[in-house]
């Protein structure tokens, strides 16, 4: 059996501002939306991010679905690759995104990160890639 991975979904409550923080703020392009599913699906030409309200998820898979979505930590992150860590920092700064960390360098692995939240609340994790120390 073979599964092919097709794109990460964030169902989230407040569904214009992240749309907003995704397609304006960290530049994704819109390829599909729907306002009456409240359904937006975004790329940035390798990758896909699809968000959706959270009021919709029993809408569709019906009540006895069990999802739950209370605070369970930070258990996933969305990683983009940035040229600059510390440029997009001050960029997200500038646009009111909550910082989490400082960059800081991983030197064995050649990259240097940095972590953000979205609107939600979601890890966003910025990617800085370097030649790899060490890899042959």
């Amino acid at each position: 059996m073979k599964f092919n991975f097709s794109y990460t979904r964030l169902y989230v409550n407040d569904y214009d501002t992240c749309l907003q923080f995704y397609r304006d703020v960290l530049g994704l392009e819109v390829v599909f939306i729907s306002e009456v599913d409240r359904y937006v699906e975004l790329t940035n030409g390798t990758t896909k991010l699809t968000i959706m309200c959270r009021g919709k998820l029993k809408e569709y898979f019906g009540s006895r679905t069990l999802v739950s979505f209370e605070q369970k930590g930070d258990a996933i992150a969305l990683s983009f690759g940035v040229k600059d860590v510390d440029e997009a920092l001050e960029y997200l700064k500038s646009k009111n995104v909550e910082v989490v960390s400082s960059s800081w360098n991983f030197a064995d692995w050649g990259v240097k990160l940095a972590l953000v939240r979205d609107p939600e609340g979601n890890l966003v994790e910025l990617l800085q890639a370097g030649e790899m120390v060490g890899a042959e």
